[in-house]
């Protein structure tokens, strides 16, 4: 339906999704192979709640949701994917990853790209960062070598600090 309206992309696995509406890791994977199916462009979400996020909460969570996406798909498929990191505690909280944490998952997510797909595929896979993106932390987190762009929310409703956002990722 969305590629019949003219849609080119889609958000799947977004934390509301898993919070509000039960979507597991399987049904993200479901959901990115009828993307793909249908010539659209996936945007998986991944990203830990405050509950996981202690010493290797955050890895094991992220990496088990970027492998469960990408179950059974070889490296074109998962070429035609963004990746955006979301930590969950930082959505609509006003709080945000440090410029260092958000690189580091980043670049994780980098390197198991590199191993479920290739190195080339790793770097041109797109990975955002979404959390609390907003004018003041934009341009520092968008600096960093492995964050290739910002899923941006609740900024993107005020067209001042979208517009702020946008000439930071300059």
């Amino acid at each position: 339906m969305l590629a019949e309206v003219g849609c080119d992309g889609v958000i799947l696995g977004h934390s509301e999704r898993r919070q509000y509406f039960g979507e597991t890791d399987e049904g993200v994977n479901r959901k990115v192979r009828a993307a793909l199916e249908a010539r659209l462009h996936p945007i998986v979400c991944v990203g830990e709640t405050l509950q996981s996020e202690r010493p290797t909460g955050t890895w094991e969570v992220v990496s088990r949701q970027v492998r469960a996406a990408f179950v059974d798909m070889g490296s074109e498929q998962i070429g035609r994917c963004t990746l955006a990191y979301e930590p969950v505690w930082a959505i609509g909280t006003g709080k945000t990853a440090t410029t260092a944490q958000a690189q580091e998952v980043h670049g994780q997510i980098r390197g198991l790209l590199r191993d479920l797909a290739g190195p080339q595929v790793a770097g041109a896979v797109r990975i955002q960062y979404g959390g609390s993106v907003k004018p003041e932390n934009a341009a520092d987190l968008l600096a960093q070598p492995d964050i290739d762009g910002a899923l941006v929310g609740g900024a993107s409703l005020k067209a001042e600090d979208f517009a702020r956002i946008i000439a930071g990722a300059r």
